[in-house]
């Protein structure tokens, strides 16, 4: 029987690798990624995990170590924050192996958290998945397996956990059974092997001969990454039927029904959100709350769709691109930029370098999105 446990959020990532049965695991202790680490070699170390536990001198390694074991067919494991995952870059770029990798959130101007060092990292062709709270940390490593390693698919995937406010907050979690678990994610079975290697490139010409291209080898994967949003939705509904618990695949709509105008929120500051959307609607406010599950492949035409049904939108990053503003901000106002009726989009930056995003902070932000509707606003784009 499925069994509750109270857990720390890193612990959640650890539970969760165990349950997938990973084969090969690397890490380099990182603060606030280091108990992970630990978790999974007292697991290794109690024969709890029959695992290859690789101890390494540096993240770069450690990426390294991992990809190799995938490489050679086994299903693998890594972790890391904020300048671990810096120093992790070189070998992420382009990567097409199905790792798996938990990032907790350290901003890169503190050790406190905000989603700056995972949004580095958006261009590398990883899918990242970001996570509320813990017991959907447990479930989406669960998940993330299945995503990376199917056979339409075969790309890492990046799971993002807030440092500190997660992953060590202690919250009650529901273990489902290994058994369940088994039935959900079979033993990985590589489509690529060091035998029979992943093509650099491939395309047909009309008589049949195959070629190889550098640019063709970057046209696939970002073709691959885009049709991973229909198995990350069918995974998710999978997951839903099977234990009980779905996160809406790519987003997920809070309270939206009848709203006028709409929030997005990323990881924790989300249930902070869903809280304060509660209580403004119970005072009259017809706001809503989109919780951006799915950064990368960003849903492009999922969002696009959703924005039609309101009037404004108002997007929290928990990042900043120098020189250019919000992340998600910019991306849903290019994925929106074709309609012919387009609601106003407001960015608000908060929550940097550990920033306490508190209810009033999101009272503020909800009601300037839905004043945004009737009249003209100063800022577009504002700190709080």
């Amino acid at each position: 029987m499925p069994h509750k446990e109270l857990m720390v959020g890193n612990k959640a990532v650890a539970y969760g690798a165990k349950l997938a049965r990973i084969e090969v695991t690397s890490a380099y202790p990182i603060t606030p990624q280091t108990t992970i680490v630990q978790y999974l070699a007292e697991f290794v170390a109690k024969g709890e995990l029959d695992a290859k536990f690789i101890e390494v001198e540096s993240e770069i390694s450690a990426q390294i170590s991992v990809q190799g074991a995938s490489f050679a067919g086994a299903r693998v494991f890594t972790a890391t924050s904020g300048p671990g995952l810096h120093y992790m870059h070189h070998p992420m770029m382009g990567c097409q192996q199905p790792i798996v990798m938990a990032v907790v959130h350290r901003g890169v101007k503190s050790m406190q958290p905000d989603h700056t060092d995972l949004m580095s990292q958006r261009d590398t062709g990883w899918i990242h998945l970001y996570c509320e709270d813990s017991q959907e940390v447990l479930d989406t490593m669960i998940m993330a397996f299945k995503i990376a390693e199917h056979k339409d698919v075969h790309l890492p995937v990046a799971i993002g956990l807030d440092g500190y406010i997660l992953s060590y907050t202690a919250e009650p979690v529901e273990i489902p059974d290994q058994e369940d678990v088994d039935k959900f994610l079979p033993a990985f079975t590589p489509a690529y092997s060091l035998a029979k290697p992943l093509p650099y490139g491939e395309w047909k010409e009309a008589k049949g001969a195959t070629l190889y291209g550098t640019q063709h080898a970057w046209i696939t994967h970002h073709d691959k990454i885009n049709g991973a949003k229909k198995i990350i939705k069918e995974v998710d509904e999978e997951y839903g039927k099977m234990f009980g618990r779905s996160y809406g695949g790519l987003f997920e709509e809070y309270k939206c029904e009848g709203a006028d105008a709409v929030i997005i929120a990323m990881g924790t500051i989300a249930s902070t959100a869903r809280a304060t959307i509660t209580d403004l609607q119970m005072e009259g406010y017809k706001v809503g709350l989109i919780k951006l599950k799915t950064f990368r492949p960003f849903p492009i035409e999922e969002l696009r769709e959703a924005a039609k049904k309101y009037k404004a939108i108002g997007v929290i990053d928990r990042n900043i691109c120098l020189g250019s503003g919000g992340v998600v901000f910019t991306e849903l106002r290019g994925a929106i930029y074709d309609l012919e009726e387009k609601p106003v989009v407001l960015g608000f930056h908060t929550g940097m370098s550990g920033e306490e995003v508190t209810p009033a902070k999101i009272k503020h932000i909800a009601k300037k999105t839905l004043d945004s509707i009737d009249k003209p606003v100063d800022q577009v784009v504002e700190w709080v």
